[in-house]
Order: structure tokens, then sequence, then C-alpha cells
């Protein structure tokens, strides 16, 4: 799951960035400014925190914007706020939930997960199958017919994004800053190597390979 986490507090958001990804999201940590609008367009998130409290915003514009720009991506806000009225204008707005400062980072994972199962139903979040291989979402079990495979998170992302994009070719720079963050060929090779392990965990004991490389530059996941 991809995170889009707005905040500019540099005291508390690289605790909040790594709490998130050892709890298995994906996160792109933007400070302020447009950027993190034009992402919220472009960047196929699973969810947005934002914290309304950044200077000179007016989040319940933007808000309406996202919306009426038909971005559906559920929106976490972080509030020091407590009074009713400001809660109701943002929700109104198009918020999906909020947390007051100061939070529990345990609670934040758990409001993302629950905006996400409501967004998407349960069945959606918590697992995907293609070509008799089930990827658990939320225990991160991977199994291919009875036999379970032991991933590495980054495996994980890997199989998973292949998976959600089954038939398309996929080139090693997209899995990169998909996985990574980054957009770089002289990463090209850290891809490589994860997909051989990949490929050898998913077919020590079967015959057909899931994944197919195409000249080297491409990867796509096609059992067919």
């Amino acid at each position: 799951m991809k995170i889009l986490v707005v905040e500019d507090d540099h005291i508390i958001w690289p605790n909040i960035k790594e709490y998130l990804e050892e709890s298995w999201f994906l996160v792109d940590l933007i400070p302020d400014g447009k950027e993190w609008f034009i992402k919220a367009i472009d960047g196929n998130y699973d969810s947005i925190i934002l914290d309304v409290m950044l200077p000179s915003k007016d989040w319940f514009s933007i808000a309406r914007q996202l919306r009426q720009l038909k971005v559906q991506t559920p929106i976490i806000f972080l509030t020091a706020k407590e009074d009713l009225e400001s809660k109701e204008t943002w929700f109104l707005a198009g918020w999906d939930d909020y947390l007051t400062k100061p939070f529990k980072l345990k609670e934040l994972v758990l409001r993302i997960k629950s905006i996400l199962k409501r967004a998407n139903h349960q069945e959606s979040i918590n697992e995907i199958e293609e070509c008799w291989i089930s990827l658990n979402l939320d225990t991160k079990q991977v199994f291919r017919w009875w036999k379970e495979i032991q991933l590495t998170p980054k495996e994980f992302q890997i199989l998973e994004y292949l998976i959600r994009n089954k038939w398309k070719a996929i080139p090693k720079h997209e899995i990169l800053e998909y996985v990574w963050g980054i957009n770089n060929d002289i990463w090209s090779d850290v891809v490589r190597a994860h997909i051989k392990t990949l490929r050898d965990k998913l077919n020590q004991w079967f015959d057909i390979d899931p994944i197919q490389t195409i000249r080297w530059v491409w990867f796509k996941f096609d059992c067919e």
C-alpha cells in the first residue's frame, strides 16, 4: 500500500515515515508546496495523510478541488484543533478521517487500515490472487498452491506490483520508483537481483515461471 504524507514538522515526520514503512506501507513524504497536490492527482496513492495546520493553505478549497477532479483517495488529516465546527467543515469538504495532535503512531496505522477497508471493501484489501499465487496484504504471507513462500519486504512489494499490473510489461525504472522511490539506471541491477531471488523462491517447487523477462528491460507477470 502506498501512502502520501504531507507534513512540515521535521521533528515528527521521520518517525511517521519510519513507523509506516515498518508497518509495510510505501511512503512518499512531502514537506509542503504544490508538489503534493500534483502527486495526489497523479501518484496512485492508497491514502493521503495531511497536516491541516501547515501555514498559508486553504485546506477546505484544496479538498474540494481534489474531489472535483475525481480524486477519491481516502484522506486523513492531522490537526491540533479540537472544535467540532472545524472538523465538520473539513468532513463536508471531503476528508475521510482525522487525528488530533499529539497522537500515537499505532493509532495512525489503525486509522489508515480502517479507511482502506471502508473504501475498498475487506476482501479486496486483505488478499489478491493470480495464477495460483495468493498474497495476504495484512499478514504479508504468500502462497503458491498449498506452499507458503517466504519473501523479503522488497520482494513482496515487487510481486504485488507485478500482479496488480498483470500482462503489462513493466520497465525496471518503474519498479525502482515504486518500491525504492528512486529512478536511476545505476540501480537497475538491484531490480534484476531482486527479481532473480523472487523467481527462485516462487519456482522452487513449481515448473511454470509467472514472471517473464523481456529483453532484460521489462518484466511481466503472466502465467498463461
